[in-house]
């Protein structure tokens, strides 16, 4: 298995652990996050080995990349294991995933490349390069079977994460906001200050209201302490909330799930944005809205996202009870729409088939 970041360590750990409920003398080997090791995987590398974004990104650490790449498939090429099984990552895991199946191994592609957003190719790239590929969205399955993958839409991770429920809903007026800045040291360096400048305009006018701060698992603390306002709490897990700022990506679905009302941001280096900018073909960004096909959520993007608009649509949330709540009914056709499989017994369950 490889996994290159936190969330989708999360997700693959508790594919493992289903995997060991079936099969509890499995061995499990790869690069993974700490969720992952935790439930029994053999990190050979770490997920943190990867752990860039954007174009401009990737160019200063391409030579170590390329070493990580090689040192997998050498020990795909030794163990031969019975399965290979790529999640997310799509630079990355494409490239393996069709080094390893011309070696003829099975490949079972978990959390599929966003190719109806952007790089359409990739649709048609993956049903040459792998045996299945569960996908996490309902939209998804017909999207990737209709251009040749053997697609199956498995369930979203979040449904099956009992926190979701055991946490208190949402309420109005809101009491405790979560600053959720992302999980890359570099995007958190970016974004976290403009979601500073926003709080304290909004203290000024709700000083009443509680902040804490999110820590992505595998940073060091010491980063969100040099970076983080004064009284403001810092925390590693998931806290009930009854609003959210949070930068694009999977976090921002996992609040809506939920039912969290929430803004979503997002700045990047200009390059980045302008490269990005060429390949996209949706309109909007958050996977909420995508999903819903509405702006269910406002979406604070590059230039658009400062100290002053974000502060204005902290307060529009805070101030309207109406706003409030049409978002969270939004966010309970949400849940609807995403039903209630389990995607990691649904994974480990095919996996196991392949095998066979």
């Amino acid at each position: 298995m490889v996994a290159g970041e936190a969330s989708a360590d999360r997700h693959a750990s508790a594919v493992i652990r289903a995997l060991r409920a079936l099969a509890p003398d499995l061995e499990v080997f790869g690069m993974g996050g700490p969720e992952m090791k935790a439930a029994g995987m053999e990190c050979l590398y770490g997920a943190d080995e990867l752990s860039v974004m954007g174009f401009s990104d990737v160019l200063p650490r391409v030579r170590h990349i390329l070493s990580v790449f090689r040192g997998l498939l050498g020990a795909i090429e030794e163990r031969k294991p019975h399965v290979v099984v790529p999640v997310d990552l799509p630079d990355f895991n494409m490239r393996l995933a069709k080094k390893a199946r011309r070696s003829g191994f099975k490949v079972l592609y978990y959390i599929a490349p966003q190719a109806w957003a952007w790089r359409g190719y990739r649709a048609s790239t993956l049903a040459g390069i792998t045996d299945g590929l569960a996908v996490i969205f309902p939209f998804e399955q017909e999207f990737f079977s209709s251009r040749g993958v053997n697609a199956r839409y498995v369930g979203h991770p979040f449904m099956e994460d009992p926190s979701t429920d055991a946490q208190r809903p949402a309420s109005w007026p809101p009491g405790d906001v979560l600053l959720m800045p992302g999980s890359r040291r570099h995007e958190i360096e970016t974004i976290l200050p403009l979601m500073n400048g926003a709080r304290r305009l909004v203290q000024k006018r709700h000083p009443g209201l509680s902040w804490r701060l999110r820590m992505a698992p595998g940073l060091d603390r010491r980063i969100f302490e040099a970076l983080a306002d004064p009284g403001v709490d810092l925390t590693h897990e998931l806290p009930g909330a009854d609003l959210a700022v949070v930068k694009s990506g999977t976090s921002s679905f996992e609040m809506a799930v939920r039912g969290v009302p929430e803004i979503i941001c997002y700045r990047t280096s200009r390059l980045n944005y302008r490269l990005a900018k060429t390949f996209v073909t949706v309109g909007r960004i958050g996977m909420p809205n995508i999903i819903l096909g509405a702006d269910a959520v406002p979406e604070l993007i590059q230039e658009n996202f400062t100290p002053e608009s974000l502060a204005a649509e902290i307060c529009g949330l805070v101030e309207d009870e109406k706003r409030f709540v049409r978002m969270q009914e939004d966010f309970a056709r949400l849940r609807g729409l995403l039903g209630h499989s389990s995607p990691s017994e649904e994974v480990a369950k095919w996996i196991t088939a392949l095998a066979s």
